[in-house]
């Protein structure tokens, strides 16, 4: 009877172990793979979006000008006798650039020298002639009519004269004219005229010889919106600007907006607005394309790098990690970009979210993920030029 009782409370002892031993393994293997859970999720960066107050901004298309255009024209005719310029070099206001034959010219200069002198003995003869008979006129040695008629002589003799004068000055014109000079500074065209070649002049209808444009500064045209428009004109047009060329990623050329036009196009919506930019180097040439930026008021925005944008068909998404650090998808809805390089989200998103910026092709909704924020700075335009440079 005592051997049964032994058997069966050794028994019971030894099913208590296998039951606290079976228990321990359990544990042992929930947690083995918890840990290992835990080890194997996937490493993911974060940041958390940047609420910052940034200037707001209007882009435009337009088309550089020059500041100054002159279609060089001859104000006499005649035969170009000689070019004192290379096509496309730059040259200065009153430099000659051409030089039509002037021998007719000096032989009409010579002419109108002549007439004047004739005019001048002419009415110094009439004059004499007038004063001696006034003298004696108290006398009645002449009548009275015969001073009046010699008075009349004398006068169309100055009148002769000043006719005199003013052929001389045109004939001294005409010949100045013959060395047709630029009325201003600035970039010649080839010319249009060869030596030898007879060219008509003083009218609108003239020869043109060739052209001038004055590139430095340089006038900048775009069309404007409309909405913009009552803003710049209560406020000041004289604002600054920047602008790029097509083949540029930022906008480092900075110039003023100088002129609105006064009116707005019924047709477009639009209003023909203009800025000017320095151009020492004359590496802006008109006819050139570009892209103006006109900034406006500032305003509060939420910003993220325009690379942790996806899209879901046509709705833009970001992938967001919550508080179980579980990705999840927010839908959101963008605005412009800022300096080439951020997203302003306009909805969807605050600054507390976690926004994933890095493994985007191994992650999927309501997959565990192990988070690694990374630091998010605002990096200025002009300093991302500088070091691209």
């Amino acid at each position: 009877m005592k051997i049964e009782i032994i058997q069966m409370n050794y028994t019971k002892t030894i099913i208590s172990l296998l039951v606290l031993a079976t228990s321990v393994l359990i544990i042992a293997c929930t947690e083995s793979k918890a840990s290992d859970e835990s080890a194997g999720a996937l490493p993911v960066p974060y940041i958390n979006p940047i609420k910052e107050n940034i200037d707001d901004w209007e882009d435009y298309i337009g088309r550089f000008e020059a500041s100054q255009r002159v279609d060089i024209r001859s104000k006499i005719n005649g035969y170009i006798e000689e070019v004192r310029f290379e096509d496309g070099e730059t040259v200065k206001k009153g430099q000659v650039l051409f030089v039509i034959d002037q021998r007719p010219f000096y032989i009409a200069l010579k002419q109108a020298e002549a007439q004047k002198l004739e005019a001048e003995a002419n009415l110094s003869r009439t004059e004499s002639d007038y004063n001696r008979i006034a003298s004696v006129q108290d006398s009645r040695a002449v009548s009275g009519e015969e001073v009046q008629q010699r008075q009349q002589i004398a006068k169309s003799a100055e009148a002769r004269l000043m006719a005199a004068k003013a052929n001389l000055a045109q004939a001294q014109l005409d010949l100045q004219y013959t060395e047709v000079k630029a009325p201003i500074s600035g970039i010649v065209s080839e010319k249009f005229i060869d030596k030898g070649n007879y060219v008509t002049g003083g009218s609108s209808t003239a020869t043109i010889l060739t052209t001038i444009l004055t590139i430095n500064p340089i006038h900048f045209y775009f069309e404007g919106d409309e909405n913009g428009f009552s803003n710049i004109i209560n406020n000041n047009v004289a604002q600054k600007v920047k602008v790029k060329l097509s083949d540029e990623d930022y906008f480092t050329r900075e110039g003023v907006l100088d002129f609105v036009d006064n009116q707005v196009d019924k047709s477009t919506g639009t209003v023909r607005e203009r800025a000017i930019f320095d151009n020492e180097e004359m590496n802006l040439q008109s006819g050139m394309f570009g892209r103006i930026r006109l900034v406006k008021e500032k305003k509060s925005a939420i910003l993220i790098p325009d690379e942790a944008i996806g899209s879901n068909q046509s709705q833009k998404i970001v992938y967001t990690i919550d508080e179980n650090n579980t990705i999840k998808v927010k839908p959101v809805q963008l605005g412009k970009l800022y300096h080439q390089k951020y997203r302003i989200v306009l909805e969807g998103l605050s600054s507390d979210d976690r926004i994933v910026v890095g493994n985007l092709l191994k992650i999927r909704p309501g997959m565990a993920v192990d988070p690694k924020k990374e630091s998010f700075l605002l990096i200025d335009e002009n300093t991302v030029a500088s070091t691209k440079n």
